[in-house]
């Protein structure tokens, strides 16, 4: 314990030099505008704002430097060696590949792709064992991020289903930036902080070089960009990112576990340069498959309105109601569908005495809120069929698109 407290204080140090990295900054814009372009999107689909730009933003930053210090302890006690994992290869090709879909920004998918180029063409040079045990610990990081924040700021969508039924549900999407330490062997090293003595089972993951002599081992500091997208009709964002979590933690092991083989018998590393993009698009597969054949939370109830969302920073989200709920009565007067809603807030009272019952447990609960002058209400409710504005479902996943053509599944 106390050896890990020691790295993790030297890591904390080195993580701050990472403010003064170019690549952190660029990393930071781009995060930026992604949340830039899903704040448009939710205020274009029910003309309401969540949080701002720059507190999503910064958010994601304070959780990105939790998830690096996680991450770099274990890339330092794995003894993953950065001299050899083309780098500058990877996040070149990470950026071009989310520009097809940002939720490419994900080195399972850069790293697969250089570690097939070498395995196959020999170009470029890479360690295989080392960059897959790379892209495991950056992911085992990501499913960390996803279970305590993969919730936060999900979008409320309505959408039609490939058979046609309307639905609401939520999309979440997250992006990290990762500020993170790992060990590489230098000729110089002035100026980095060298790596102290190491146990004699390091490194967990061997290197095919060996070290390299006349070299020295310092921690040295690089930055890696994390992305997430999910849809929850199912479950509710919290359900659903824990799920994903999960899943993808499952991942993460199976893939460190490959790459720990890799570095001993070489067979190994195909399965592991295989694995890493093909087994994130089976994660991608089983999440929407769980999704679109589970019974769905977000549609009407036999009686009452089920609330899709409670719009932050709105009355009605500070008084407790929450997604999933089912309101029953407002003012004393049965609602049934938000035209009901808005039958009853259209003579202008303010003042609301509210009824429903929670989701996940079930309890009756009744609360008087008062709205401010020219205060939206905050409740967005399911779907009833008749809307105007919806999302059609396109899939995610290769896979699911491969095997709906070989299928002959219909996708909308």
């Amino acid at each position: 314990m106390s050896e890990i407290l020691y790295f993790a204080k030297l890591i904390a140090g080195e993580l701050i030099g990472v403010l003064q990295n170019l690549l952190f900054w660029v990393v930071m814009v781009l995060v930026a505008f992604q949340y830039r372009r899903i704040a448009k999107a939710r205020e274009s689909l029910f003309g309401i704002r969540g949080n701002t730009v720059l507190r999503d933003t910064l958010t994601a930053t304070w959780y990105g430097f939790i998830g690096g210090i996680l991450g770099s302890i274990l890339l330092v006690l794995t003894g993953i060696n950065l001299t050899g994992l083309a780098i500058n290869y990877i996040w070149p090709l990470a950026l071009f590949l989310m520009l097809i879909n940002p939720r490419f920004l994900c080195f399972s998918y850069a790293g697969g792709i250089v570690a097939l180029s070498n395995l196959l063409l020999g170009v470029p040079a890479v360690d295989v064992p080392q960059l897959m045990g790379l892209v495991a610990i950056l992911h085992l990081v990501e499913s960390v991020l996803i279970y305590f924040s993969g919730h936060a700021g999900a979008s409320p969508m309505y959408l039609k289903k490939p058979s046609g039924h309307m639905v609401g549900g939520f999309t979440l999407q997250k992006f990290w930036p990762l500020p993170i330490v790992a060990v590489a062997f230098l000729p110089e090293a002035s100026g980095l902080t060298i790596l102290p003595q190491m146990p004699d089972w390091w490194p967990l993951i061997q290197s095919g070089n060996g070290f390299i002599l006349g070299m020295s081992g310092v921690l040295f500091p690089f930055v890696a960009g994390l992305g997430y997208g999910d849809l929850a009709l199912a479950h509710t964002p919290v359900e659903k990112s824990k799920l994903s979590a999960r899943n993808l933690g499952i991942y993460s092991f199976v893939l460190l576990g490959l790459a720990l083989l890799a570095s001993r018998f070489q067979v190994f590393e195909y399965l592991a340069a295989l694995f890493a993009p093909l087994g994130h698009e089976i994660v991608i597969y089983i999440g929407q498959h769980i999704e679109f054949k589970g019974r769905p939370v977000f549609v009407p109830p036999l009686r009452g309105v089920r609330v899709l969302e409670a719009v932050p920073n709105t009355a009605v989200q500070a008084a407790g109601i929450r997604s999933g709920d089912i309101i029953y009565t407002i003012n004393g007067q049965p609602v049934n569908s938000k035209r009901d809603i808005e039958t009853v807030l259209v003579s202008g009272t303010r003042l609301l005495e509210i009824e429903y019952i929670t989701h996940r447990k079930k309890k009756w609960q009744r609360v008087i809120l008062e709205l401010k002058r020219h205060q939206p209400t905050g409740i967005i409710a399911v779907p009833e069929g008749d809307e105007y504005t919806y999302t059609e479902f396109a899939s995610q996943s290769i896979i699911s698109r491969i095997a709906g053509k070989f299928l002959g599944t219909k996708k909308s």
